[in-house]
């Protein structure tokens, strides 16, 4: 599979309007606890043009100045951002007398996301040396050194990511919103198996374009909660 600016570029202007569609969907029924949800399409649009302009910075005779600034702001998103955003969301969805042990799982999650986003992302800003995107067989590859790289793995680093992310997904009883969780899962398997030279590009790709169906699980009737977990 080759990507390229194009393919981001397109998937972040097809993500603009069904996140702004997402968000009015819940202004108009008054849902505050759905909109961080509602939100998560734009934020990827973000992250997909972000990348764009990676790409056409690493173009022959592209400008080269763009290429830092946007992976930085790229892996914000993909190294500490996300890994905040989506317990956050399913927090919101349980701010109304949740089950003490899901408020617990889904608090524990979001404080590990804080502390693993922060030691995967602040040293890229502080050190812009440590990140060298580049293009390795049609994929981007961001080249980037991390602290932890001295004591944890690829496999298992990107596991306990996969589990911050998807973790608050799978408490939801929503079975459009576990179906997203198992997209995403697949998504991180197929990155990580067929693509495990460019993995946090790959993934993040995928999962933008899986951020789509956004729209249509908002309108779910079923519940956002699960009962009986306590």
């Amino acid at each position: 599979m080759c990507f390229s600016s194009s393919a981001s570029f397109v998937v972040a202007a097809v993500l603009l309007p069904l996140g702004v569609g997402s968000v009015r969907y819940c202004q108009d029924q008054q849902r505050s606890d759905l909109l961080p949800l509602a939100l998560t399409p734009l934020f990827f649009s973000m992250q997909q043009a972000l990348e764009g302009l990676v790409w056409l910075g690493l173009e022959q005779g592209g400008s080269v100045w763009l290429v830092h600034p946007a992976a930085l702001g790229y892996l914000f998103f993909a190294y500490a951002f996300w890994l905040v955003w989506f317990p956050w969301c399913v927090l919101q969805l349980n701010l109304h007398a949740p089950p003490p042990l899901r408020r617990r799982i889904l608090v524990g999650l979001l404080v590990l996301g804080l502390l693993m986003g922060g030691v995967l992302w602040l040293p890229l800003v502080v050190d812009p040396s440590l990140f060298q995107p580049a293009v390795v067989h049609g994929s981007l590859d961001y080249h980037t050194t991390l602290l932890t790289d001295r004591w944890i793995n690829l496999d298992f680093g990107s596991t306990i990511y996969a589990v911050i992310i998807l973790g608050p997904l799978m408490l939801s009883a929503s079975g459009r919103l576990r179906w997203f969780g198992g997209g995403i899962l697949a998504a991180f398997l197929i990155s990580h198996l067929a693509y495990g030279y460019a993995f946090a590009s790959v993934w993040c790709f995928f999962s933008a374009v899986l951020s789509a169906s956004l729209y249509w699980i908002l309108r779910d009737p079923e519940p956002v909660v699960l009962p009986g977990l306590n």
